[in-house]
């Protein structure tokens, strides 16, 4: 299944020293199954950890928050979703680096049978295989493990030779980086970003992302906004 998703985010700041990971297990998360908590804590740890971006930790500091309440829970597991027939080398390669990276590669690897792979139409610059050698999933949100309008954290898949199509971001998103990456954002020159790199695409922005001789997965997230059509 061929459609384009619109993913989009506002900014929030937050005040208080590691309070989501607190939040979420004292508050929630022990509604959640054992593995989506892990991987949500985990994430929380990787996107709001100083040496991530400030508006980085904006973003996800505005979609950690919201995970105080949860959404409806899926506990069925899915058959035939599609997985990508690459994504088990871009997890090993992640699982190598060891560390907070390795720990979110993990979770994927334990969650990837359970979620819905999609693809999306391609678009300016993107490379010429882009339509089959890319997916996307929600694991937060709409369809997602924990089903919920307010917010999307999600996986994007791309194989090695890959370029995603150039676009401009409608509104914030933030980003674990699983692989090396080269990005552009805001027009300006590429520059590489290895395993581990957190930052955020902000609204207005111009955004293209590529990668080389290994696959690129990104873990991303961001706030819906009430009432934006979607397409």
């Amino acid at each position: 299944m061929s459609r384009t998703t619109k993913r989009e985010a506002d900014l929030l700041i937050t005040d208080e020293k590691e309070p989501v990971k607190r939040r979420l297990r004292e508050r929630s998360a022990a509604e959640r199954p054992a593995e989506l908590e892990n991987f949500l804590n985990l994430l929380a740890r990787a996107m709001l950890h100083p040496s991530a971006s400030t508006m980085a930790s904006f973003v996800a500091g505005k979609v950690f928050q919201k995970l105080e309440r949860t959404g409806t829970l899926s506990h069925k597991q899915l058959q035939d979703t599609g997985i990508p027939s690459g994504l088990e080398a871009a997890l090993q390669n992640a699982i190598a680096t060891r560390g907070i990276c390795a720990e979110v590669a993990q979770c994927v690897r334990r969650l990837a049978h359970s979620l819905v792979w999609i693809r999306g139409r391609s678009g300016p610059f993107a490379s010429l295989n882009f339509e089959t050698a890319h997916a996307h999933s929600v694991i937060v949100g709409p369809g997602g493990l924990e089903d919920r309008t307010d917010i999307r954290i999600g996986l994007t898949y791309m194989e090695p030779y890959s370029r995603f199509p150039d676009h401009v971001q409608r509104f914030s998103r933030a980003f674990l980086l699983l692989s090396p990456c080269e990005l552009s954002i805001a027009g300006a020159s590429w520059f590489s970003t290895g395993t581990g790199g957190v930052f955020a695409a902000e609204a207005g922005q111009s955004f293209a992302m590529r990668c080389t001789t290994t696959p690129l997965l990104a873990v991303w997230c961001h706030v819906e906004e009430p009432g934006r059509a979607r397409s």
